[in-house]
């Protein structure tokens, strides 16, 4: 087999270390094919072997691999291009750590040493036989909520189920659709909120998860400190900002499968904005970018329901250029443009304003590193830029609610099966958003006694029935019992969260993946260091 045994032991070293699976099998067919004797006397049939066996190589690696499905690479072939050629390079340095191929190097000149006195043919055929007969190397998962719930936080009761055997597809599946026809059910109506008293404004963040704050030990964050109501188990339910934005504009409804935030049949009822104009809000649209990647400006339109289009953002300065090289305009004046623009018209306001400052790949002029090493002081800038439109609304007095809502995580720690910046497998980790509710102008919230934590499950509909709820407070009435009666009363929710097939659902206190054919896997979300 010669140098092939290179390719084969280089496999079983990075399967040893969880960096990618192996179709032991199909890998053990495949050395055999390379083993088998063609004599010297037939250089064409060698010549064609070897000219079949390279692009096998190259996908079977790519199979035995924790990467996207090639249909789903092929799928986004066209945003790929898109990307700008120094985010594509640090991309293939994720994937392709130096380190690796360092390793690779060494194998192979040990190799080059060793070849006379080694059968390295026979080393690589042991190890391919071993991964048939023996279990894959265990991930050593943490235990439950680990890295989901800090210290302080209330911890899931589900985690008590944990010695109970694993649920199978059949039970899964089962429970699965049980929730979904729940939710079908479930509305939350504005209109009957009666009439609109404060302003709304959704401050829509791309790539923030809880666990992207703990990475960075920026879970108190003074920003956050200043909201008044805190989901600490919220499901953002995607992994993706077209998907997640569109969850938050069928808010009003209970949960669906993905496929049907994009099929149109949804009614007026769960259409958010649709929900809001009927209750006498004046609905607007702010981007920090341009929106045209990934169609997601018409994404809101056409599968949203949002009933305006996006504002002119071109006074604003540029901040940074985009992961695609467009550019992206500085937070703080964007917001306080749109805020003083029209602060003192009739009736309130009801804003969706959405931020790519924190999408992987973005580029800050003079700033050295690549956009990992830049995510922390972009938040930080963030964070800044958003405290600053908080206090120019404090000063106005105008009663406004403000709700703080991520789209989903930037995976900047990466697990088991993904590197960082790879959202394709809908984990907590990324799924897990710091969901966070302001009431400015509304009276006294109980200051001083700490944000008021909701800490059971919830999603989308909780977030909208607490609007609705504080809505219907009769004005100045926040005090804290009145937002805990109301929190107590909001609805909870199965985790269940989704991205092009690929679905994770919580059931006693196990995490399930079910691949995009069907199948179910008990998932532990291992970090990366």
């Amino acid at each position: 087999m010669g140098a092939w045994s290179l390719y084969f032991l280089a496999k079983l070293g990075l399967y040893a270390t969880h960096a990618i699976g192996l179709h032991a099998i199909a890998n053990l067919l495949f050395a055999a094919a390379l083993a088998w004797p063609i004599s010297q006397q037939r250089p064409l049939l060698r010549r064609l072997r070897l000219a079949l066996a390279l692009p096998l190589a190259v996908a079977l690696l790519y199979y035995d691999s924790y990467l996207p499905p090639w249909a789903r690479l092929v799928d986004e072939a066209g945003a790929l291009s898109n990307f700008r050629a120094d985010y594509l390079l640090e991309l293939a340095h994720r994937f392709v750590p130096l380190a690796a191929l360092g390793a690779l190097a060494g194998i192979g000149v040990l190799y080059f040493l060793l070849q006379h006195r080694l059968r390295f043919a026979t080393l690589a055929f042991i190890g391919l036989g071993a991964a048939v007969v023996l279990p894959a190397p265990r991930l050593a998962a943490p235990l439950p909520d680990e890295r989901f719930v800090r210290p302080n936080d209330p911890v899931d009761p589900e985690a008590a189920d944990l010695a109970a055997a694993p649920l199978s597809g059949a039970q899964l599946d089962a429970a699965l659709q049980a929730y979904y026809g729940a939710q079908l059910g479930k509305t939350v109506n504005f209109a009957r909120a009666g009439a609109a008293r404060f302003d709304l404004v959704l401050l829509s963040i791309c790539s923030l998860a809880r666990d992207d704050l703990d990475f960075l030990g920026m879970q108190d964050a003074a920003l956050l400190s200043r909201f008044d109501i805190v989901f600490t188990q919220f499901n953002s339910a995607a992994t993706y900002s077209g998907p997640a934005v569109l969850r938050l504009l069928h808010g009003t409804c209970g949960q669906t499968p993905q496929a049907r935030l994009y099929s149109g049949t949804a009614a007026d009822s769960c259409y958010l904005f649709r929900n809001l104009a009927a209750a006498g809000y004046r609905p607007a649209l702010l981007l920090n970018h341009d929106g045209h990647f990934d169609h997601f400006a018409d994404q809101l339109s056409s599968q949203g329901g949002i009933g305006a289009d996006p504002l002119d953002n071109r006074a604003a300065p540029v901040a940074m250029q985009s992961f695609d090289g467009t550019p992206i305009r500085a937070d703080y004046p964007l917001l306080a443009q749109w805020w003083n623009r029209d602060a003192g018209g009739d009736g309130h306001r009801a804003l969706l304003y959405n931020t790519i400052t924190l999408h992987d790949g973005n580029r800050v002029p003079g700033a050295a590193g690549n956009s990992r090493e830049t995510y922390a002081p972009r938040l930080r800038q963030l964070f800044s830029d958003l405290g600053r439109f908080l206090d120019i609304i404090e000063a106005s007095g105008r009663p406004t609610v403000v709700v703080l809502i991520p789209e989903h995580g930037a995976a900047l720690r990466g697990d088991a099966l993904q590197v960082p910046g790879l959202r394709e497998l809908p984990t907590r980790a990324i799924t897990r958003v710091p969901v966070a509710v302001k009431l400015i102008g509304m009276g006294t919230v109980g200051h001083g006694a700490g944000p008021l934590v909701i800490s059971r499950p919830s999603s989308y509909l909780s977030l909208m029935a607490l609007v609705a709820g504080l809505n219907q407070l009769a004005p100045g009435n926040t005090a804290r019992e009145s937002l805990q009666n109301l929190a107590q009363a909001l609805p909870a929710s199965e985790w269940v969260a989704e991205n092009a097939g690929t679905l994770l659902f919580r059931q006693g206190g196990r995490d399930y993946l079910r691949s995009p054919a069907g199948q179910w896997t008990p998932f532990g979300d291992t970090a990366r260091p």
